[in-house]
């Protein structure tokens, strides 16, 4: 593995909960894009987000690098999701540089057209505590965000301070008392 992956910076927890009878994985987050100095609060760890796109067409993932766009300009940075949710449809011959999973289920590079991927449907999102750890991740299913005035889990939106990639992930959010 040698390109980069861009990654959102959260303090937060790694938790699971059963639903259903399943296990899925729920990141609490208790602040997205701490200060680097900052250590993270009590009961938290300094946790890392990375989005993926879908395939078009399947529910194939697709982890971006970066994107060069028609031009010859390049985005390496977390940026370039909301690049090609907003810019994708004008430039779809820009090409993408990332991960995507083999037969196999490995992950291995691709370089793609923009044209390639589903642009409407919300990103896939895991989280890692290593910005050195494979592409993917642990998958996030759902969000936790700590509300005093909630006595059980109750569904929200994604508050709007949370950035572009955060706003359109796929994990459903809650508020959760402490």
């Amino acid at each position: 593995m040698s390109l980069k992956i861009p990654a959102l910076r959260i303090d937060g927890k790694i938790l699971t909960d059963e639903v259903n009878g399943r296990q899925i994985n729920v990141v609490r987050v208790d602040e997205v894009l701490p200060k680097r100095e900052n250590t993270p609060p009590a009961g938290s760890d300094r946790l890392y987000l990375r989005f993926g796109f879908v395939f078009m067409g399947t529910e194939k993932p697709m982890i971006p690098s970066f994107v060069v766009d028609d031009r010859g300009n390049e985005n390496h940075r977390l940026r370039l999701m909301e690049w090609v949710y907003q810019q994708g449809d004008m430039y779809p011959r820009s090409e993408i540089f990332g991960y995507e999973l083999n037969e196999n289920k490995e992950w291995v590079e691709t370089q793609i057209f923009i044209r390639e991927l589903e642009l409407s449907i919300r990103f896939f999102t895991w989280v890692v505590d290593d910005l050195k750890a494979p592409p993917a991740g642990q998958i996030v299913h759902r969000f936790h965000v700590i509300d005093e005035k909630v006595s059980e889990p109750t569904k929200i939106r994604k508050p709007e301070s949370w950035v572009l990639p955060l706003q359109r992930s796929r994990p459903a959010c809650y508020a959760v008392p402490q």
